[in-house]
This record gives structure tokens, sequence and C-alpha cells, in this order.
């Protein structure tokens, strides 16, 4: 893990340099703020079923240090909830699935201007999730956990500013995080809270 979080940070280092030779005017303001809606997707699995998918909603902020260069934080919540049919111990056994999850991210984002309107955004960063799975077998009992567990995200946005105050576009993000462990009796497993997501998003520019 120690070495995803380092990869994302090189990541932000290299957007850092790059803002040597921009220009000096902040495509996205001074700061801005933005909702997003995004289709959410985990891509791991727990104990062979899915852990499904769901809607993910989010608010993020970023302040503009350097030109092109902006700094932000990031949250919002996704609940997934899947239904499906597992291998136990020789048996073919029906499984329910239910997830909560919220992300704090701390993200910096380069971006680029295609045009004056159109604006493309390439970032990274460093998470603190929040997770919660239960898993419930038929006939056998549940196993659930929640726990706080680190991770890394990257993610490219295309905007169209509307006017000088508002600006709509779409998104698109990966991001993966540590294991969190699952036990209850004889019924145990391990999985991650891997996902991506896209959607789109509705801002202010300040």
């Amino acid at each position: 893990m120690k070495k995803i979080i380092l990869c994302s940070l090189l990541v932000l280092f290299v957007f850092a340099s790059t803002t040597v030779y921009a220009a000096e005017k902040y495509s996205l303001g001074a700061g801005h703020v933005a909702l997003k809606v995004d289709y959410f997707y985990f891509v791991e699995d727990v104990l062979k079923a899915d852990l499904g998918d769901g809607v993910y909603v989010g608010l993020e902020g970023y302040y503009g240090f350097l030109p092109n260069l902006y700094i932000g934080l990031e949250t919002g919540w996704a609940t997934t909830s899947n239904d499906d049919k597992i291998n136990f111990e020789g048996d073919r056994i029906k499984a329910e699935v239910d997830t909560n999850f919220v992300p704090i991210e701390l993200n910096l984002k380069y971006v680029i201007e295609a045009t004056p309107s159109f604006l493309i955004s390439l970032g990274a960063g460093a998470s603190y999730n929040w997770f919660d799975v239960e898993v419930k077998l038929k006939g056998v009992g549940k196993a659930n956990d929640d726990d706080w567990i680190l991770g890394g995200q990257i993610f490219a946005d295309l905007n169209y500013k509307i006017s000088d105050q508002w600006f709509i576009g779409i998104n698109g993000k990966y991001q993966f995080t540590e294991d969190i462990k699952l036990k209850s009796g004889d019924v145990g497993a391990t999985t991650k809270a891997n996902n991506w997501r896209g959607g789109a998003q509705v801002g202010l520019i300040f």
C-alpha cells in the first residue's frame, strides 16, 4: 500500500513541475466547487460475490495555488446492494452483499485549456475511506465489518464553462484501497474497496 501512495504522490509532483510553463491565468478561477453525480462500481468481490454497483453523490472544492494547478478536497457517499449465488463448502447458496462507502480525498489536478471554454483536468491524490461491508449467507450466517482504510486515486475531467461563474462537465476516476477483513464465526473473507466511477458535475467558479 505504501508503494501505491508513493506512486500517487509522484504523479502529483510531476503535475506540479509542469506549472513552470503555465500561463499567468487561473483556468477555473481562484477556486471552484462542484456537485457530482456518478455511476459507481466496485471492481472487487467478497467470497466470490460481486460487491455490486450504485450511485455516488459527491462534493468537491479546489483552490488554485499556482496557475493551472489546483489543490482540493472531495467527499461523497455511495451505497451498493447485490444478491448473488456462490459456491460455499460444496453447496450453491445465496449471498446478499450490502456496502456503504465514504471517501475523503486530498487531490492535485492540472487544468489544460483545450479552448477558452473547454478545459481538461488530470489529477491524482490520496484518500482516507470509510468502508462498511455486510455479507449474508443463506443458512450460514453473516460476516460484516466497517473501518477506515487508506487509498489513492487518479482521475480526469472535461469541463465546459457556461459563463465566468458556472461550468458543467463529465468525469472519470479510478480508486484503489487497502484490504478490509470480514469475520463472523466460521465465515471470513478479505476484500478491497477498489472502484471506478464516472458521471457528470456542475460547478461554481469564484
